[in-house]
This record gives C-alpha cells, sequence and structure tokens, in this order.
C-alpha cells in the first residue's frame, strides 16, 4: 500500500500532467479557429493565454520538470509573440522628431522637413459609444478635445443620431449614415461618420446573410486633408457558430473592396488581431495595423461574464481587456500617433490615428 507521501507525490504528478495537457489542448483548439466557434475563441485570447503559459513554465521549473518547462516557454512564446511583437518597430516619434513638428496656420502639426509639409497630417477617432449609454455630451466633449478630421461613431441608436446631429453638424457638416434598419427604431444599431471637409463618395456596403439583417459597412472617400478612403465597420461578436459566419461575410465584404489609394479600415471588429478571420483579412487586403510600435492598445475589458454561448460569470475587476477596435492602414500611410481613449458610459476605448 502506498503511504501518504506516495501519494501526494502521485497528485502532484498528475496534476502537472494536467497543466501541460491543457496547455497544449487550448493551443490545439486555437488552430481550430477558422471553422469553430470555440477554437476562434481560444485564438481570440492568445497573448492573455502566453501568460498563463509562461506562469506555468515557472511552476516546472520550480517542480524541477524540466520538459514540461520547456514546453510551456515555447507556448508562451507562441502566445505572446504576435502582439508582443507590436511593442517593436516604428512607432511613437522621437523626441528629435516631435522636436521637427512645427505649427501650421490650422493648428494641426507637421513635419518641418516632410515632402508632404504642403499638407497637415489627418485625424481620425472612432467610438463604439455603447447604444444605451446616456452620457452623450460627456462623449462628444473627449472626441471634440483634439479636433479630429473625421469622427466615426458606432452602435447609434435614434438618441445618439440625434445627440451627433446636435453637437457634430455644426463643425462637421458633411455627415452619411448606414443602419441595420430601413427606419429608425429600438432595433436600429447605426454607423455614422462625420467629416469636416467634403466627402468625395459614400457607399454603404450591404452584406448578404440569410439569417439576419446584418449590419452594414460603411465606406467614404475625401480628398482633403489627405486623399482617402475610410471603411466603417462593425461586424457580429463572437460566441455562437451564426454570428461567426457573420463576421466573416462582413470581413470578407471589406476584403473584396476595390480601393484604389490610400486606405484606412477603422472600426470595432470584434476580433483580436490573433484571430485567424482577422489574419485573413490582413493577407487579403494587404493592410498594417496600426499599433506597431504603439503596444497592444486594449479596447475593450469583459465586463460581468465572458462572452459566448455560456454566461459564465467575472469579477468586478480586475479586469481582462483585449484590443477589438482597430484602425488598419494602408502601405502609402505613415502612422504618426495611435492611441485610445476612454469614453464615459462605454464599455470600449475609442481609437485614435494620425496619419500622413
Amino acid at each position: 500500500m502506498d503511504s501518504p507521501d506516495g501519494w501526494g507525490r502521485r497528485l502532484v504528478r498528475w496534476a502537472l500532467w494536467g497543466l501541460v495537457l491543457s496547455l497544449v489542448g487550448y493551443a490545439g483548439l486555437a488552430a481550430t479557429g477558422r471553422w469553430t466557434v470555440l477554437g476562434e475563441l481560444a485564438s481570440q485570447f492568445r497573448f492573455l493565454f502566453g501568460f498563463a503559459a509562461l506562469a506555468s513554465a515557472g511552476l516546472f521549473a520550480v517542480a524541477r520538470h524540466r520538459r514540461k518547462a520547456g514546453v510551456a516557454i515555447l507556448l508562451a512564446l507562441w502566445g505572446s509573440w504576435p502582439e508582443g511583437s507590436l511593442f517593436l518597430g516604428p512607432g511613437a516619434p522621437s523626441i528629435a522628431a516631435k522636436a521637427a513638428l512645427v505649427a501650421a496656420p490650422s493648428g494641426d502639426q507637421r513635419p518641418a522637413s516632410s515632402p508632404d509639409s504642403a499638407r497637415p497630417p489627418f485625424h481620425m477617432i472612432s467610438c463604439n459609444v455603447l447604444r444605451p449609454n446616456a452620457r452623450y455630451d460627456e462623449v462628444f466633449n473627449v472626441l471634440l478635445k483634439s479636433e479630429p478630421d473625421v469622427i466615426g461613431l458606432l452602435e447609434c441608436s435614434e438618441e445618439w443620431r440625434d445627440a451627433a446631429l446636435r453637437r457634430l453638424w455644426p463643425k462637421y457638416p458633411y455627415y452619411t449614415v448606414a443602419s441595420n434598419t430601413p427606419d429608425w427604431s429600438e432595433h436600429t444599431w447605426a454607423l455614422m461618420l462625420f467629416s469636416k471637409t467634403e466627402l468625395t463618395s459614400t457607399e454603404v456596403l450591404r452584406l448578404d446573410f440569410k439569417d439576419w439583417e446584418l449590419r452594414p459597412v460603411l465606406q467614404v472617400t475625401l480628398a482633403e486633408p489627405l486623399d482617402l478612403t475610410i471603411t466603417l465597420a462593425h461586424p457580429e461578436r463572437p460566441g455562437r457558430p451564426a454570428r461567426m459566419r457573420a463576421r466573416r461575410t462582413a470581413l470578407e465584404r471589406i476584403a473584396a473592396s476595390d480601393v484604389q489609394g490610400n486606405w484606412l479600415v477603422i472600426g470595432d471588429l470584434n476580433s483580436t488581431s490573433t484571430s485567424p478571420l482577422f489574419g485573413d483579412l490582413i493577407e487579403r487586403t494587404g493592410l498594417r495595423d496600426s499599433r506597431a510600435g504603439f503596444g497592444r492598445l486594449p479596447s475593450w475589458g469583459f465586463g460581468n461574464r465572458l462572452p459566448g454561448p455560456i454566461p459564465i460569470p467575472l469579477p468586478p475587476r480586475p479586469r481582462i481587456s483585449v484590443a477589438i477596435d482597430h484602425a488598419l492602414v494602408g502601405q502609402g500611410l505613415e502612422v504618426l500617433d495611435r492611441q485610445t481613449l476612454y469614453v464615459p458610459g462605454s464599455d470600449h476605448r475609442a481609437v485614435s490615428v494620425t496619419l500622413r
């Protein structure tokens, strides 16, 4: 008969094997993300998984299980590198570059020795206002503080439409709307885009999906202050097979856009950058993540439950944050600044991007 110490060692060994198998199982599940709902959910949280794998590696090292620690370290690198690499590369201007900025007559800033110095930079903010949020003036105070050239609003209700027209229209006289309903109603989830300068074209990309009327994609072009096509989108969230198909439909429709020249895709894409659906969008369009060099910049934190078909409750603090609000830019654009902004009453942070 085994002694109590023998049983204890056996239980520890089983627990360590269970942990390493759980880590490998998570990675295997994430590998199915292009085809399964649970796999895509797993793929969305690779960066956070990297921390769990790293902590597991430390536990294996303390227990002197070197091979298991090695496997955990490899999985930690696999999980953390895609988003961890966003801290590397070109990003925020250096002190010397900031010193070279001169004020334009309009109040904008531009590099003194740039070939494009005749044009000021382009600054846009995209904001998921959270449809039931009623803190209209507080939100607009945040959005207007930096005086962006274009403002994109997501999850607009009829009340948000009226508040936006009241606050934004005097300074942003050019605007357009894309809605999932023919008339404004309690079921409306609209996109609105406001611009200081004239929109040379506007297009509402309707999505062919049989299960329900999807939120459309809004695509506009403008000539000033930058010759640019802007795609504003808010695909469906993860959680169910139909929603995954709907999000795939929206991202594929964006990727199929025949955009010539400078292109900015911005909005709440309901995907982290490690989702295979997001990766397909990047690969097909040739766009790049504007966060490169600026860091992860998470934009959404879990509320009181995990997303998905099973409402697993979560404690109110600390919240786990991921980046699902994005700004993707074409190769001809330089990202001068990229940040997120606190939005009163919303569960999202706004995305602010400045381009040249």
